[in-house]
């Protein structure tokens, strides 16, 4: 049988573990948008900016942001139906500071033949509609916790709204 005063020492050694043991709050990740990089006969590149803000009294770090790109295949009003024209994986390692904000641009390369009616969109009107969804396996001092992010706007040639 354990003495009550082992159980406070024991007791008040946990509690001490449990107050180092950092508090994970997820971070706020989000698409700031998205512009045209450079564009020629057969396709071009997209410049997607994520936007990622850390709330925590610790540094986070990530290896990898997986990313999905569709497309409005007929922009109508209250019409959807998408289009996936670019997919993929971003694995250069980022970090972002104890309570603040990063921006990466992810460059995600496309053809025209991938961007069907949206393209002829694009050439018509000069806007097609986009979403933008994904993961951020983010690196925290208690494991690795993965993020979502989504986003939906309007790509014109100028950039994105």
């Amino acid at each position: 049988m354990i003495g009550s005063g082992v159980r406070a020492v024991f007791a008040m050694v946990l509690l001490a573990a449990a107050a180092c043991t950092p508090t994970f709050r997820q971070p706020e990740i989000a698409v700031d948008g998205v512009r045209l990089g450079s564009i020629g006969l057969q396709g071009g590149l997209l410049l997607v900016n994520v936007r990622v803000t850390n709330p925590n009294s610790f540094g986070l770090g990530a290896n990898s942001l997986r990313y999905n790109l569709a497309l409005d295949r007929a922009p109508a009003p209250n019409d959807t139906s998408w289009i996936d024209f670019a997919s993929g994986t971003y694995d250069r390692p980022f970090s972002v500071g104890a309570r603040q904000t990063s921006t990466v641009e992810i460059p995600v390369s496309f053809t025209f033949a991938g961007l069907g009616s949206a393209g002829m969109s694009l050439i018509r009107s000069g806007t097609f509609d986009y979403r933008a969804r994904g993961t951020v396996d983010v690196n925290t001092p208690i494991g690795v916790r993965t993020v979502p992010f989504s986003k939906r706007g309007v790509m014109t040639l100028s950039g994105a709204r």
